[in-house]
C-alpha cells in the first residue's frame, strides 16, 4: 500500500502507473511501457520531458544557488524574467511571483479587492466569473469557480459571487460564431447593472475553458462582455494559466486573440516548461500606481516567491519561444489537428462536438458513464496517457514537435477509438 495520497484520488488507489523516467513526449513505466504523454502531464510541458534547454538551465544556475529570500533582496535572473513578461505587454507594471496557479489566482484576486479598499470604494468586496469557470482549489479561487463538482462540499467556506450565463462556445476559429457570435447585450448589461457595483473585478479564463471540457469561447462574445465589464467600471483578470506562453501559439492570448490588456494576467503551467513550480502574477500599471500613490505594501509573500532555479529555467524556455519556430508550428498544425477530429466525428458516430484551437484538441464522447471511466486503462493498453475531463476526451500535447507528433497522435487516438466502437 502506498503511504502517498495521490492527487483526484481515493486514499488507497489501485492499479496505478510506475513512472521510472521520462523523454520526449514519452513516459516509460516500471513494467515496460512507453506512453504517449497525451496531457502534457496536466498540460504543463511545452518541451515535452528532459529537455536539454531545461535539464542544462537547472544544472548552471544550481551551480550557483538555486533560491535565497525574497525579503529586501532580488537577483539579475529573477528581474530578466519579470523584464521578458513585461515585454509581452504595453501596459503593465510589475510582476510578482508565486508556486502555482491557485496562489497566482489569490493574489490576482487580493489585489485587485485592496486597491478598490485603497481607492475608497466600499463594498466592491465580489467577483464577476463565467458560468463553467475554473480557476483553482483554494477557498478563495473556488469561490469563482462555477463547476459544481469542485465546490459543493465546501460551500460553508465560499464567499457569494456572480456567473455570466449562456457563454458562446465555438468549435474553431473558422466557426462563423468565432467572429460574429449572438452576444444578448440587453441581457448582460441587465447581468452589470445588478451586480457591477458590488464587485471588484471580472475575471476570466481567456478562450478556452479548461475544466469545463476544454470548450472554447467565442472571441467576439468574450471581446464584447470585457468590453462591457469595462464600462461598469471593472478590473479584468485573466487566468492564462493553461492558454498562456505558447499553447495556443502566442505569448499572451489576451494580446494576440482578444486585443486588449487586461488589470492583471497570471501564467502559471507553461512558464518554467512544467519543471519547477511557479506562477507569475502581471499587473496593469494603474493597479501598481494605487499603491503608490497610497504608499501602502501588498502583505502577502510565499516562502518560494521568486525561486531563482524556476526563473532560470522561465527564462530559457521564453529565450527558446523567442528564437524557435514553435509558436509558428503550433499554429500550422491547428488545421491538421481539427480536421483529425473532425474526421473522427465523421467516422464515429459516438463522437460529437469536435473542437481544436492552438495545441488543443478535444470532443465530447456519447457514451455511457462506466465506458468513460474505461478510456484512461485502454488509452494505456494502446500507449497514450488520456485521461477525459467527464465525457470529454481531449489531447493536449507537448509542443516542442508537435509536427512530427501529429501523426503519432491521430495513429494512437484511432487505436483508442477503434476499441470504443466495438464496445458501443
Amino acid at each position: 500500500m502506498l503511504s502517498t495520497w495521490l492527487p483526484a484520488s481515493i486514499p488507497d488507489e489501485t492499479n496505478l502507473l510506475n513512472i521510472t523516467r521520462a523523454k520526449g513526449s514519452y513516459l516509460y513505466t516500471a513494467d515496460g511501457r512507453e506512453l504517449y504523454d497525451g496531457v502534457s502531464s496536466w498540460w504543463c510541458k511545452p518541451l515535452g520531458h528532459c529537455h536539454p534547454i531545461v535539464t542544462d538551465t537547472l544544472v548552471r544556475q544550481a551551480s550557483l544557488f538555486e533560491h535565497h529570500i525574497p525579503a529586501n533582496a532580488t537577483n539579475s535572473v529573477i528581474e530578466e524574467l519579470s523584464s521578458r513578461l513585461l515585454g509581452i505587454f504595453t501596459q503593465m507594471d510589475k510582476v510578482m511571483y508565486a508556486s502555482d496557479g491557485s496562489s497566482a489566482i489569490e493574489i490576482a484576486m487580493k489585489l485587485a479587492y485592496e486597491a478598490r479598499l485603497l481607492n475608497r470604494e466600499q463594498g466592491r468586496n465580489h467577483f464577476i466569473a463565467l458560468s463553467g469557470a475554473y480557476h483553482g482549489e483554494t477557498a478563495l479561487t473556488l469561490s469563482v469557480c462555477g463547476i459544481d463538482a469542485y465546490k459543493r462540499n465546501y460551500q460553508g467556506l465560499l464567499t457569494q459571487n456572480f456567473f455570466i450565463p449562456n457563454l458562446t462556445y465555438v468549435s474553431s476559429r473558422d466557426d462563423y460564431l468565432w467572429h460574429e457570435s449572438d452576444f444578448d447585450e440587453a441581457l448582460y448589461r441587465k447581468f452589470f447593472e445588478l451586480h457591477a457595483s458590488k464587485c471588484c473585478a471580472l475575471i476570466i479564463e481567456p478562450i478556452v475553458q479548461g475544466a469545463n471540457g476544454l470548450k472554447i469561447s467565442s472571441k467576439d462574445f468574450l471581446s464584447r462582455l470585457i468590453h462591457l465589464a469595462r464600462e461598469y467600471g471593472l478590473y479584468i483578470i485573466a487566468d492564462e494559466i493553461m492558454v498562456g506562453l505558447g499553447r495556443l501559439g502566442c505569448h499572451s492570448v489576451c494580446v494576440s486573440y482578444l486585443g486588449f490588456e487586461p488589470d492583471i494576467v497570471c501564467f502559471a503551467k507553461n512558464l518554467t516548461a512544467g519543471v519547477i513550480p511557479m506562477s507569475a502574477i502581471v499587473i496593469n500599471k494603474k493597479i501598481t500606481d494605487i499603491f503608490r500613490y497610497y504608499r501602502k505594501l501588498f502583505p502577502h509573500s510565499h516562502t518560494h516567491s521568486c525561486n531563482t532555479l524556476g526563473a532560470s529555467v522561465a527564462n530559457a524556455y521564453l529565450n527558446h519561444l523567442a528564437n524557435s519556430d514553435m509558436l509558428i508550428e503550433i499554429k500550422q498544425n491547428e488545421l491538421g489537428l481539427l480536421q483529425m477530429m473532425q474526421g473522427f466525428a465523421s467516422r464515429y458516430g459516438f463522437i460529437i462536438n469536435p473542437r481544436v484551437i492552438g495545441g488543443i484538441a478535444a470532443c465530447d464522447l456519447n457514451l455511457p458513464a462506466s465506458t468513460i471511466s474505461q478510456i484512461f486503462n485502454l488509452g494505456i493498453q494502446c500507449g497514450i496517457y488520456l485521461r477525459p475531463i467527464n465525457n470529454t476526451l481531449y489531447v493536449m500535447p507537448p509542443l516542442h514537435d508537435l509536427t512530427s507528433d501529429s501523426p503519432i497522435i491521430k495513429s494512437l487516438l484511432t487505436m483508442v477509438l477503434e476499441v470504443l466502437q466495438k464496445w458501443e
